[in-house]
């Protein structure tokens, strides 16, 4: 019962309807949607009514990257009976960079005398597609993402075979495993894309044929790797599985907790008060004594620790962040100039944005020529402006992009080579000088996407955006190519700026004077800081030495929000060896 498929499908068979995606799982798994952002110009198909006899087509799509990013260059349509109704080779509008041969078989020779645009294709879908008609493929919303088209009724065989936590089967796994066929082999050049579409038909059919309890039980070692419980010990329910409190669990199957700590920390933790011991303390102190004690009672425990929390609260060590704050700052500003004297502010302001938002300017005049002092939101930024636009051209004078020079300065130069070295950054990228449009500032994000799985972090109508990869590779690979969208180029760089540095950083930070005028005070409230840490760790390390082998030992460090700023926490999971 706590298998995904389970609880998502049940156990019943059940007819193709059953097996659709909901309204809320296109929205979550980014399905395109009428009248949904990014989703401006869609084509959609004739809605109908659903039934369990309702016709089932495949549908897989090849792609490759062009300027815009990725486009369709091969579409196959397989009807329930296995024909092929469908396939043709798309030639997209925009100029092709990599046609990804390896992956979709589609050379330059195979595209050149093709005449075919997408319209043409979306055209003979809407013709071939009845109203009722359910679009069967392995992770859909790519495929018609690709093919503009919006369809209501859709199966995806990447969710119907699920996993725990997001994470999806390959078609080629499961055409080998379930239907004990070899697709996508490495002999050929390419995907087929009829060989895949028919594919998931067959597991979609298969799936509804057989029913969710029977794949699960049948496959599990195989495909799951997972032990079944005997039937004697299982009580199975026909009704889908419905999450409980991890107390509750705790009480069904018979297991016992105790909860230690002062009365104002215990009384909000929600654990079942039907299996569940709370012990008051006094002290944290008493917290790992009283622990000591009764550890071999109990399958689990939970211990609370108040006093260095307390201590955070009551402390005004603020300095450090503000510290922190101020030297961001100062790595953002730059001065400009000089520039030439028909230069109009409006100009200069259109350069500087290219690189990033600004977050102040300042005109000079008290120097030879006029200057501007500029200071950069992010600190990628200011780098962008310091590599790209010093000794740039405007208006025939050749302007310089320089760090102001004093005492706090001198050595900025090395906290970027620092930055540029750390491990916490290398999978991140800066992308700036973004189209305003969304649809187009989506597609140019979307050409990130060629280089490796990747999420985008930015807001909904800003020019910049921080991407995230799976892996540093695709990163770097990324920065090392200049990708032409729409006639320019867009400037990138490694991130410098940490991820959760932007939780640090108020719109306003505090400056260096209010960075003096800290209280005596607040190194006292540092150093007893530290001392209660040290404490604390003490504490914890006499806990895990209580325990018993094989324990799963989990310290939360909650985070906590001060003055309007997200201090992020910590989980440290260990499970004792022997």
């Amino acid at each position: 019962m706590w298998h995904p498929v389970i609880r998502r499908f049940g156990l019943k068979r059940a007819g193709l309807r059953n097996f659709l995606l909901t309204q809320q799982e296109m929205t979550k798994h980014r399905f395109p949607e009428k009248g949904v952002c990014g989703c401006e110009g869609f084509v959609c198909t004739a809605s109908g009514s659903v039934t369990d006899s309702s016709p089932l087509y495949g549908l897989d799509c090849e792609m490759c990257l062009t300027s815009a990013g990725q486009e369709v260059t091969r579409v196959a349509l397989v009807d329930a009976s296995g024909r092929c109704v469908l396939d043709e080779l798309i030639k997209p509008l925009n100029p092709i960079i990599n046609y990804c041969t390896e992956f979709s078989g589609v050379t330059r020779a195979l595209l050149s005398p093709v005449c075919t645009r997408l319209s043409d294709v979306q055209a003979l879908l809407l013709q071939l597609l009845p109203p009722d008609a359910v679009l069967v493929g392995h992770s859909l919303d790519g495929d018609l993402r690709a093919l503009q088209l919006i369809h209501p009724h859709v199966m995806d065989t990447s969710l119907l075979y699920r996993m725990d936590f997001g994470r999806r089967f390959k078609l080629k796994h499961l055409a080998q495993v379930i239907l004990k066929r070899e697709i996508q082999s490495a002999v050929c050049v390419g995907h087929d894309p009829c060989e895949d579409a028919l594919a998931a038909l067959h597991l979609a059919q298969f799936f509804i044929r057989k029913g969710p309890g029977e794949v699960v039980q049948e496959y599990l070692q195989e495909l799951w790797q997972q032990q079944l419980p005997d039937e004697e010990e299982q009580q199975i329910s026909d009704h889908q599985y419905r999450p409980q409190s991890f107390g509750h669990a705790l009480f069904r199957s018979g297991q016992s907790a105790v909860l230690l700590g002062r009365c104002s920390e215990i009384s909000g933790v929600l654990l079942c008060a039907q299996m569940c011991r709370r012990q008051q303390c006094s002290s944290d102190r008493e917290v790992v004594c009283v622990f000591r004690r009764v550890v071999q009672s109990y399958s689990v425990s939970v211990l609370l620790f108040s006093s260095f929390i307390h201590t955070l609260k009551q402390s005004t060590a603020s300095a450090h962040l503000q510290q922190v704050c101020a030297r961001l700052q100062q790595m953002c500003v730059l001065y400009v100039g000089p520039l030439p004297s028909d230069a109009t502010e409006r100009l200069v302001l259109k350069l500087l944005k290219r690189c990033g938002r600004l977050r102040s300017t300042r005109q000079l005049h008290n120097t030879h020529g006029a200057h501007m002092e500029v200071v950069f939101e992010h600190l990628e930024g200011a780098a962008l402006a310091l590599e790209r636009l010093n000794g740039h051209q405007l208006s025939d004078c050749t302007i310089k992009v320089r760090r102001p020079v004093h005492e706090q300065t001198l050595d900025l130069d090395e906290c970027v080579c620092e930055r540029q070295q750390d491990r916490v950054c290398e999978r991140f990228l800066y992308v700036c000088d973004l189209s305003r449009k969304a649809q187009r500032r989506e597609q140019q994000l979307q050409t990130f996407t060629h280089f490796g799985p990747a999420a985008v972090h930015a807001g909904t109508r800003s020019r910049h955006a921080f991407i995230e990869f799976e892996s540093a590779d695709s990163a770097q690979a990324a920065v090392g190519v200049g990708l032409l969208t729409g006639g320019r180029k867009l400037w990138a760089c490694p991130a410098l700026t940490p991820p959760h540095m932007s939780s640090w950083t108020p719109p306003e930070p505090p400056t260096t004077e209010t960075i003096s005028n800290a209280q005596p005070g607040e190194e006292c409230d540092e150093r007893l800081l530290e001392r209660r840490i040290r404490k604390l760790d003490r504490r914890v390390g006499k806990v895990y030495r209580a325990l018993e082998a094989n324990c799963l030992s989990i310290v939360i460090l909650p985070g906590s929000r001060v003055d309007g700023v997200d201090h992020l926490g910590l989980c440290f999971i260990q499970c004792k060896q022997t």
